[in-house]
């Protein structure tokens, strides 16, 4: 028996999980990000957002694509959203390529593949203020120092107030790696091909 009223109890709700839409998405200090959602007899309805691998985006209030809830019971405490990009915004990537999107622009990605890291747009900026940045066909280094270790060719024109003679290395780099893996998989969790079905 159930004293939950009939159209509570109907929602779009399968194995758990619960389709609403966007309402507004906040940040609460110390405990992450909290979104409303809106659906039948949910509207600002909260749950805490789920950042898998530390990806997420935000948009306007009240947008329209979709947010799952994930949950055991109608405890909104107990419900973690997982955000989703509007369906025709979703880049249509080619095979064998990958990468992260802007949630709202299907041109403007960071595209992997096999011969390329690709940001298909030409606005990037790295660091705090600017250190570097591409805005068109133009490009700013804000640095003290610039080395570069072979030729620099400049095809049209040198503006500078000093030139000086001399030579400098950079440092070393520290590239990112993975972790390294185990040569025996002894006491560890079944593989998926060894689980049962």
């Amino acid at each position: 028996m159930s004293f939950t009223r009939f159209r509570e109890r109907s929602r779009d709700v399968q194995d758990g999980t619960e389709r609403h839409v966007w309402g507004k998405q906040e940040y609460i200090k110390s405990a992450g990000s909290i979104i409303k959602v809106r659906g039948t007899d949910t509207e600002d309805q909260g749950a805490a957002v789920l950042v898998i691998g530390g990806v997420s985006f935000n948009v306007k209030e009240k947008f329209n694509t979709e947010v799952m809830l994930l949950s055991s019971s109608s405890d909104t405490q107990l419900k973690m959203a997982l955000l989703t990009i509007p369906k025709d915004k979703q880049r249509r990537w080619m095979e064998g390529h990958g990468g992260v999107q802007h949630p709202t622009d299907d041109e403007f990605a960071l595209d992997f593949s096999d011969k390329i890291a690709h940001l298909t747009k030409n606005k990037l900026g790295v660091g705090e203020n600017g250190e570097f940045e591409v805005k068109g066909k133009e490009s700013y280094f804000r640095v003290d120092k610039l080395i570069v270790t072979g030729e620099l060719i400049v095809n049209k024109r040198v503006k500078t107030p000093e030139v000086v003679q001399g030579s400098e290395d950079p440092p070393k780099f520290e590239g990112a790696k993975q972790a390294e893996a185990k040569d025996d998989d002894s006491g560890s969790q079944p593989t998926q091909i060894e689980m049962d079905i």
